[in-house]
């Protein structure tokens, strides 16, 4: 096999006579297996005809069984930043206030959208590493009449995982009446989240992560006290009302046409799942999770998070050893595999490991062990 490196952002393996790019070890787009590959190119079919509603109706209840919840699941052909205003859109009232958990890259985000679109809110800012603990809700929810609360819970940025449980039974016991909105764009499908049991009225996710597709789709799950609520919000404009996709969902439709090709891809990932069998599936993320965590032990580096917050999905390394992260980035690039090197300001200070998805650990050790033979040529 050769290979030519023809940019630092552009890899081109020629084999064969065929163009491929390298293996995504990034988290976000993550790696596509062929046969969801192979599963984008079914024949198309109409978006208002009986074989595209059962199509729809099979990976909507595939993504409920995923999500344990009996809540009603919309399908979105675009990136999941949209669903961060169409939950917000379809909740806020006038006399609302919204408080955001920021403690990375995509919390923040979240909270720029709430001061787009004009909507009174407030932030709970927590350092980066740290994840969000039901005391930071209360101590804010306490001293403001707040009935939105917006949080990220596995940030992309940090690989922090905050947990779910104990904000579920402070929400539960003492703000029952609080809208409870979180973005597991990448926890979803690799974090066990048992949505109705937990209490979450508004959870969405992109499909280029633990899910394993190509990017440019989106799934939410909605409760119904946010269908009423949003049945008396006005102005909510047209493609983000709940309203209009409430009334396609009845005939498993969607209000516009939908990217077809993501929903045979989610069928064939639904499939997948059924067969791996969901709680082999959360173990499997755990176990690549800690297979990670104890590589970089063993090589001198720790973690960017708090260590009650470790993330299945992926692992942020804080770059104690000052390795040079270009330099093994070029050198991963030359085998044949894309790295990350750190989100945002974090760059170069760390980099993450992903392991969601189509990674399985036998995919990981590879990854791994081709590091460690970069770390070798570069006298590491």
């Amino acid at each position: 096999m050769d290979y030519i490196i023809a940019s630092d952002f552009t890899l081109l393996l020629i084999f064969k006579g065929f163009m491929a790019y390298p293996k995504l070890f990034i988290p976000g787009p993550t790696h596509v297996s062929e046969d969801i590959l192979n599963a984008f190119s079914t024949y198309q079919v109409g978006h208002r005809t009986p074989e595209f509603s059962e199509l729809t109706q099979t990976v909507i209840t595939g993504i409920q069984k995923v999500l344990y919840t009996q809540n009603k699941v919309f399908l979105a052909s675009h990136a999941a930043t949209g669903l961060w205003e169409l939950g917000l859109r379809n909740t806020y009232k006038p006399n609302s206030k919204i408080l955001f958990a920021v403690n990375g890259a995509f919390s923040s985000k979240w909270s720029t959208v709430g001061d787009k679109c004009g909507f009174k809110y407030s932030t709970i800012d927590k350092s980066w590493e740290t994840g969000i603990h039901p005391e930071d809700i209360d101590d804010q929810l306490s001293t403001g009449d707040y009935d939105i609360f917006c949080m990220v819970h596995n940030e992309t940025s940090t690989g922090v995982l905050s947990d779910l449980e104990p904000i579920s039974k402070l929400l539960k016991n003492k703000y029952p009446n609080v809208i409870w909105m979180v973005d597991a764009v990448s926890s979803m499908a690799g974090v066990k989240i048992e949505v109705d049991k937990l209490g979450i009225d508004f959870i969405f996710a992109s499909t280029q992560k633990a899910w394993g597709l190509p990017a440019g789709f989106a799934v939410c799950s909605v409760s119904d006290r946010i269908l009423d609520r949003s049945k008396n919000i006005k102005n909510k404009g047209y493609f983000f009302d709940l309203e209009v996709y409430d009334k396609y969902y009845e005939k498993w439709q969607t209000p516009v046409t939908p990217s077809i090709p993501h929903l045979f891809g989610l069928k064939a990932t639904i499939e997948k799942i059924e067969n791996e069998g969901l709680e082999n599936r959360w173990e499997r993320h755990i176990e690549c999770g800690k297979y990670t965590r104890e590589w970089a032990i063993n090589h001198g580096q720790q973690f960017f998070p708090e260590k009650s917050c470790l993330s299945p999905t992926i692992t942020c390394i804080q770059n104690d050893q000052k390795w040079d992260i270009n330099a093994i980035n070029d050198k991963l690039l030359g085998k044949g595999y894309r790295m990350d090197r750190g989100y945002g300001k974090l760059r170069g200070q760390t980099f993450r490991i992903a392991h969601m998805g189509n990674v399985y650990l036998d995919d990981l050790k590879d990854y791994l062990a081709q590091f460690d033979n970069v770390l070798t040529e570069l006298n590491y």
